[in-house]
C-alpha cells in the first residue's frame, strides 16, 4: 500500500514537472500512471485533462475534468476548467450553466469574488441568462455596490419585458429605484416598459437649445431566458455541504442556532418561477439582506446582523429560523423585550421550541 502511494505521488510529481516544461505527451503518460494507481484521484484526472489541453485533445480533456469535478465533490477550479473547455468547443449554453454552478459553489463557501466572476462569465456567454443576473444583483446589493446592483436589476427588467412580463419588469425597476432614486436610466426603463416606444416619439423628445438629447436603446430580440439556476453537479454540491456542515452538538440552543443558519441560507438559495414581492421588497432584495445578515453574524457583528434581519421581517418574511436567530442575537445583546418577542414566535415551531423555551426561562429570571 505504501509502495503504491509512493508510485502515485512520484507519477503526479513527474506529471507536474513535464506540464511546467510543456512536455505534454510525457505529462499525459505520467498522469495516466497516477490514474492507474489511484483511479479515485481528482488531481490525477485533472492532470490528464491539462495534458490533453496542451495536446489540443479538448474532447478528452473535457471528460477528464468532469471526472475530476465528480471525484472532488465540486472543486471550483475544476468546474471552471470544464466551462472553459466547453466555451472553446463552442458549447456556449453548457459553458454558461457550468459557470453558474461554479458561482453557486463559490457563494456557498462565501467566496464572493469568485462567485461574481463566474456569474459574469455566464452572462457574457448568455446575456439573457436570468439566473445569472439575479445572483449578481443580489450579491452586488449585499456588498453595497449600488451602481452594479442597479445595472443588474435593469438587465433583469429588460429580459422580463421582452418575455412580456411587464409587471415583474416594473417590480425590478422599483427595486433599482429604491437603491438609487434619482437614476435616470431606471426612469427611462420604466417609461419604456409602461408606454413602449411611444414614450420616445420624436415630438416628445424635442428639447431646448443647448440641451443634450437622450438616447434610448431599443431592446434586442432574444430567445426565451433560462428560468432556473443551473443544476450542474448538484449532487456534488450537496455532498460538499453535508461534509462541511457543523457537527451536531448536544446543546439544544446550539443545535437550533446551526439549524437556523442552514435554513436562512436555504431561503436564499430557494428559486422560484417568479419573483414574489412582499410589501415593498422583492425576494432579490430580501435575499441580499439575509446574506448580509448571515455574513455579519459569522463575523461576530450581532448589531449589524440584527439590523439586516429586522429589515427582512419588516418586509413581511416570517420564518421560524429568522425569529429564532433574532431572538438569540437579542438575547446575546441583552435586549430583553425584542428577545422575548422573537423567541416566543420561534417557540411555536417544533424545531425551535425547546431552545426558545430555555432562553425564555433565562430571560424571566
Amino acid at each position: 500500500m505504501a509502495n503504491e502511494q509512493a508510485v502515485y505521488e512520484k507519477a503526479l510529481q513527474e506529471g507536474a514537472t513535464h506540464s511546467e516544461q510543456g512536455n505534454w505527451s510525457a505529462a499525459l503518460a505520467a498522469y495516466g500512471r497516477a490514474v492507474q494507481v489511484n483511479p479515485g484521484s481528482a488531481a490525477a484526472y485533472a492532470g490528464v485533462g491539462e495534458a490533453c489541453i496542451g495536446l489540443r485533445r479538448l474532447d478528452r480533456a473535457l471528460t477528464c475534468y468532469k471526472q475530476a469535478v465528480q471525484l472532488s465533490r465540486g472543486e471550483i477550479a475544476y468546474l471552471q476548467k470544464v466551462a472553459d473547455i466547453q466555451e472553446r468547443l463552442g458549447q456556449l449554453s453548457e459553458a454558461g450553466r457550468t459557470y453558474m454552478a461554479a458561482g453557486e459553489l463559490a457563494l456557498r463557501r462565501q467566496l464572493w469574488d469568485q462567485a461574481i466572476s463566474n456569474w459574469e462569465r455566464a452572462v457574457r456567454l448568455e446575456p439573457h441568462l436570468l439566473g445569472g443576473h439575479k445572483r449578481l444583483a443580489m450579491t452586488f446589493q449585499r456588498q453595497g455596490n449600488t451602481r452594479a446592483a442597479v445595472r443588474e436589476y435593469l438587465a433583469i427588467a429588460r429580459i422580463l419585458q421582452t418575455q412580456g412580463e411587464q409587471e415583474r419588469a416594473l417590480q425590478m425597476c422599483r427595486a433599482a429605484l429604491r437603491l438609487e432614486p434619482g437614476n435616470q436610466d431606471v426612469r427611462t426603463a420604466v417609461s419604456l416598459i409602461i408606454h413602449g416606444e411611444k414614450a420616445f416619439a420624436p415630438e416628445e423628445e424635442e428639447m431646448a437649445a443647448g440641451e443634450e438629447t437622450a438616447v434610448v436603446e431599443k431592446p434586442d430580440t432574444i430567445a426565451t431566458a433560462l428560468r432556473q439556476m443551473a443544476t450542474v453537479f448538484e449532487s456534488q454540491t450537496a455532498d460538499w455541504r453535508a461534509q462541511h456542515e457543523p457537527a451536531k452538538v448536544e446543546d439544544p440552543t446550539e443545535q437550533a442556532r446551526h439549524l437556523a443558519q442552514t435554513q436562512l441560507a436555504e431561503e436564499i438559495f430557494r428559486d422560484e418561477d417568479s419573483d414574489e414581492e412582499t410589501g415593498e421588497m422583492s425576494k432579490l432584495e430580501r435575499d441580499a439582506l439575509l446574506g448580509q445578515g448571515i455574513d455579519f453574524q459569522t463575523r461576530g457583528l450581532p448589531a449589524e446582523a440584527i439590523r439586516c434581519y429586522e429589515q427582512v421581517v419588516a418586509a413581511g418574511l416570517q420564518l421560524p429560523a429568522l425569529h429564532f436567530t433574532l431572538g438569540y442575537l437579542h438575547f446575546q445583546q441583552q435586549n430583553l423585550k425584542p428577545a422575548q418577542r422573537y423567541l416566543t414566535l420561534a417557540a411555536q415551531s417544533q424545531p425551535y421550541a425547546e431552545a426558545s423555551q430555555r432562553l425564555l426561562r433565562q430571560l424571566s429570571r
